[in-house]
């Protein structure tokens, strides 16, 4: 699993990148998923094997949703959208 910020998150081989993948099928700068008001959308940035949502090429950025399958060149990975985690309930004896 791979926690997102707001605002862009860089997908590819470059150093600093949100999500590094190792493959020579993905590009220093493949992708980015932009985090903002609690949508995320997903835009390719020129890459030379394409990137993929629900198996279409992506020509422009598509939100995302959950369990969205994305395809960086040859590699596979699936988007999830994880709620916030609520505090421990304290049981009482009563």
């Amino acid at each position: 699993m791979i926690p997102l910020s707001e605002g862009e998150n860089v997908l590819g081989r470059v150093d600093g990148a949100a999500a590094w993948i190792d493959s020579p099928s993905v590009s220093r700068r493949h992708a980015r998923i932009v985090v903002s008001g609690g949508k995320a959308t997903l835009e390719d940035l020129g890459s030379k094997n394409g990137t993929y949502l629900r198996g279409e090429k992506l020509s422009s950025a598509a939100r995302l949703t959950d369990e969205d399958e994305i395809r960086l060149g040859r590699v596979r990975m699936t988007f999830r959208v994880l709620a916030g985690t609520a505090s421990t309930q304290t049981d009482t004896e009563s």
